[in-house]
């Protein structure tokens, strides 16, 4: 009676593998959405996959379709945008998440909203900014090599080594914590249209849920560094004796950024270790006086590529490297007027080649 009791209990529970099942045939699945605002009207455009398999003699589909819609509210753009479509829209596989700039200064606090409450998309995710253009034009720009917008700027988000200076691998719950963490300020990469191709560009950086400002590729990979997230910043020098040749180098790792503060200054302390990739001054990199002229030669240009991204963030008062956050963790209170700080650097970098070492110090 008891194993009967039992069984009773337990198979509701085990009748509900189907409960929300459908045909994949009967679901419009989303891979990508872009929201814009337009004359005080948002504007949605959903991109979604076509599973429309083409027929003898016919030419072989495209691999996406848009629809568009719009509301004076978030839910009635969605609404508008769901109500075209023939099939079910389904959320749960959504790549990305494109936002406009005017949509990221403004409307943040709506967008959050809407996706935290709706159920049907998983917060996986990866939101970004539209640069210079519409969100909906970044979502419609399908090429024969990338026919899947969503699945191309995923890709590049996730597998772009080269453009690993800049990239920010953060998806929407990642972001959201940042929004509503009270000791440091959320961040996301910006993205742009050059001509046919997509291009990873910038970080746009936020306060509190308001977007403040957008670094440029060279602040980002600054930034980035600092941050302990870059794996390629390229660097190039001139040669002390032929201005028409130069030296790169590659910052391809750092092993921890340290952070300092006194009473009016905050110092930062950074381990890299970089290769020189190309030498057009045609030092005998066998002699380790060589490396001392090397050492001078970039000094200045990393303190001044760090200085530069500290000053835009200061400037605009968007904590994205977290320093009240750290400060809050070794001092048990916050640093509220972080910005106003004088920024120190104490840059120690070991060049991979030949097992020779260089330092980069301010103090020395």
């Amino acid at each position: 009676m008891r194993k009967l009791l039992l069984l009773l209990l337990v198979l509701p529970f085990l009748a509900t593998g189907c409960f929300d099942y459908q045909e994949l045939n009967n679901r419009a699945v989303i891979a990508g959405i872009a929201i814009d605002y337009v004359q005080d009207n948002y504007a949605v455009t959903f991109e979604i996959l076509n599973n429309k398999k083409s027929t003898s003699g016919e030419e072989e589909s495209d691999k996406t379709y848009t629809l568009e819609g719009e509301g004076k509210t978030l839910p009635e753009a969605f609404q508008d945008c769901s109500l075209k479509i023939s099939k079910d829209p389904y959320f749960a596989h959504l790549k990305v998440l494109i936002l406009s700039e005017v949509v990221a200064q403004e409307k943040m606090l709506d967008v959050l909203d809407y996706f935290i409450r709706d159920a049907s998309i998983r917060n996986i995710f990866y939101p970004v900014v539209a640069q210079d253009s519409s969100a909906k034009d970044i979502l419609k720009s399908t090429t024969t090599e990338n026919p899947i917008v969503s699945t191309s700027i995923q890709s590049m988000l996730e597998n772009n080594k080269m453009n690993n200076g800049v990239v920010v691998r953060k998806d929407f719950e990642d972001f959201l914590n940042e929004v509503i963490d009270p000791y440091q300020d959320a961040y996301l990469n910006t993205i742009i249209k050059e001509e046919d191709t997509l291009v990873l560009k910038g970080i746009a950086a936020f306060k509190d849920h308001q977007l403040k400002t957008i670094l440029s590729t060279e602040d980002a990979i600054a930034f980035n560094t600092l941050n302990n997230d870059s794996t390629n910043y390229y660097i190039s020098s001139v040669c002390p004796n032929d201005s028409t040749q130069s030296i790169t180098i590659n910052l391809y790792d750092n092993t921890g950024t340290d952070f300092s503060f006194e009473e009016d200054a905050v110092q930062i302390k950074s381990h890299l270790t970089a290769s020189i990739i190309t030498d057009g001054c045609k030092f005998d990199l066998r002699d380790p006086e060589v490396y001392t002229t090397i050492d001078k030669l970039f000094e200045p240009l990393i303190e001044q590529h760090f200085q530069n991204a500290i000053k835009i963030i200061q400037k605009n008062q968007t904590d994205i490297l977290g320093i009240n956050n750290r400060y809050y963790k070794k001092n048990k209170k916050a640093l509220e007027d972080w910005y106003t700080k004088d920024f120190t650097f104490d840059i120690q970098l070991n060049v991979n080649k030949n097992g020779l070492i260089f330092e980069v110090n301010e103090n020395d």
